[in-house]
């Protein structure tokens, strides 16, 4: 199977520079993100009840926070 390369073009290349031309640099770009989120992945395998309590909290917090921002038929966790 041969892994297809899209090169942007016209208009929107100058918004795309953190669009990479092959798969390896858009994975050397990506590399520091992944290694943070291995480390937040195996946190979060070490965290107590009580911390996943209060992420849970935090988490439907932020989800009403960000609906009350959005008009009615558009909520994205609300059934309103």
């Amino acid at each position: 199977m041969r892994q297809e390369i899209h090169q942007p073009s016209g208009i929107f290349e100058p918004y795309m520079k953190h669009y990479c031309r092959t798969p390896e640099e858009q994975l050397e770009k990506n590399k520091l993100l992944m290694e943070w989120l291995e480390k937040q992945i195996k946190a979060a395998d070490n965290l107590t009840e009580e911390e996943i309590k209060a992420n849970n909290e935090y988490l439907e917090i932020l989800k009403q926070t960000i609906d009350s921002f959005r008009p009615e038929g558009h909520k994205l966790y609300s059934e309103e």
